[in-house]
């Protein structure tokens, strides 16, 4: 893991997901949580805003949308790291992480893209 703390986004529409993601990373070593939105087409503006390292995208029941997302966000300068959560295969994410699995996915994910 690097030397300095990470910073997380999370963009999801699920409050109670959101609000559970945003406790375990606001208490993962080496890591902060940058900001939240509650709803995926929030995340470009998110990333504008909080300048995350790494933003959590919840694909959702659409993961032609989400693709679009993906591809918005990471065509921005400075692009963060994106972690797709969904349960579709999203080769335009950086990592993906089901939300069944959410915390060892994540740091799995985190480990891999920041050794």
């Amino acid at each position: 893991m690097q030397d300095r703390t990470l910073r997380i986004a999370i963009a999801d529409g699920s409050p109670a997901f959101l609000s559970a993601a945003a406790h375990y990373i606001s208490h993962l070593p080496g890591f902060t949580l940058a900001g939240t939105a509650d709803t995926t087409l929030q995340a470009p503006a998110l990333v504008s805003s909080a300048g995350p390292d790494v933003l959590l995208l919840d694909l959702g029941k659409s993961p032609v949308r989400g693709l679009e997302m993906v591809k918005q966000v990471k065509a921005t300068p400075g692009a963060p790291a994106v972690v797709a959560m969904t349960l579709f295969h999203t080769p335009e994410a950086d990592a993906l992480v089901g939300k069944e699995s959410f915390i060892a996915g994540l740091s799995q994910a985190l480990k891999r893209l920041f050794p």
